[in-house]
């Protein structure tokens, strides 16, 4: 496509190649995405090139396929539907948690694909990893310039399939009895060479986060590394297990440079985590309310400029020297 503006939503169902000739401008005002890639036919495409705003709800959406390849775009001021007088779809809250809009790039149940050295800035949130239609595995999310995105997370790794986890049948609390990997679960993404700064300001929001609501669905064996992260709205990475019957295993998170994060994690603004009862700015964060973590891996971390370097809950002892800490963080690792 060649520069220019172009007022309409593309829709790619087969295997194309969208590239931009001189930054043409897909300005989706009123319309839900920018660009959506859906269906198996559209396996292999490549998003290049574009600035893509305005759009009600995603500003790019793939759903449902594989080796597609978003780069080099421009991805700012989506999520639109989330001001409207009355939200729908995504942008509609769900009791207490507002709406998402899906967020600006968002890979749902999606596989074996790339996203990178993209700009995702002023939307409501910016990269979303979700598993609603199937699992969303082996892609590379690198390079990526993820910028004040103020309502949500920078990077999200979302669980949303309550059943990629099969859940044990026997009386009292959910337990884990195995995975379901062809059904759903987010698992062996790498997320990596990523700058996520100043997310969550407003909406207690991660630099990059891993959770999932209900029990039953799975985070699991993602690669968390070389990415910085400074002045988000919960800590610049964060892993959350609200519930027994999640699985959160196994994720590393390496070779992160991390700086002044949690600066917002209350709804009053206070900084911390609510979640997980912190009360001071936080690099990283690692809690699981009920289940202790398996395999998690916290390395060659360089923290400064938090209260707490690392804090963990239910997760294998780490030793302090294993990560970086500048003399501008008051508690290095904390462990409960």
């Amino acid at each position: 496509m060649a520069r220019g503006t172009y007022r309409e939503e593309v829709k790619i169902a087969a295997d194309v190649q969208l590239i931009g000739q001189g930054k043409p401008v897909i300005d989706a005002t009123g319309l839900g995405n920018g660009v959506l890639i859906t269906g198996t036919a559209a396996a292999g495409p490549t998003v290049r090139g574009f600035i893509i705003r305005n759009a009600n709800f995603e500003g790019i959406l793939a759903s449902g396929t594989t080796k597609v390849t978003i780069r080099e775009n421009t991805v700012s001021k989506n999520d639109r539907g989330g001001s409207a007088v009355k939200p729908v779809s995504e942008c509609a809250p769900e009791g207490v948690v507002p709406g998402d809009c899906g967020e600006a790039l968002h890979l749902m149940s999606v596989t074996h694909s790339t996203a990178l050295d993209n700009t995702v800035s002023d939307n409501a949130g910016g990269i979303l990893v979700t598993d609603e239609l199937g699992p969303t595995a082996f892609n590379t999310i690198k390079g990526n310039k993820v910028l004040d995105n103020v309502l949500d997370c920078g990077i999200t790794l979302a669980g949303h399939n309550p059943k990629a986890v099969v859940l044990s049948t026997t009386p009292g609390p959910p337990t884990m009895a195995a995975l379901a990997p062809t059904v759903g679960g987010i698992y062996s993404n790498v997320i990596t060479k990523n700058t996520v700064t100043g997310n969550g300001t407003q909406g207690q929001g991660g630099g990059i986060l891993m959770a999932g609501g209900p029990p039953g669905t799975a985070v699991y064996n993602n690669t968390v590394s070389y990415n910085t992260a400074s002045g988000n709205g919960l800590g610049g990475v964060t892993l959350h297990s609200h519930a027994p019957g999640q699985d959160r295993n196994g994720n590393v998170i390496s070779h992160n440079t991390i700086s002044d994060d949690g600066i917002h994690g209350y709804p009053t603004g206070a900084p911390g985590d609510s979640d997980a009862g912190i009360t001071r700015s936080v690099g990283i964060v690692v809690w699981s309310a009920a289940t202790p973590l398996t395999g998690t891996s916290i390395v060659a971390n360089k923290i400064s400029h938090d209260y707490y370097g690392i804090w963990t809950k239910n997760v294998p002892t780490i030793a302090q020297s294993a990560n970086t800490f500048a003399s501008t963080v008051t508690v290095p690792l904390f462990q409960g």
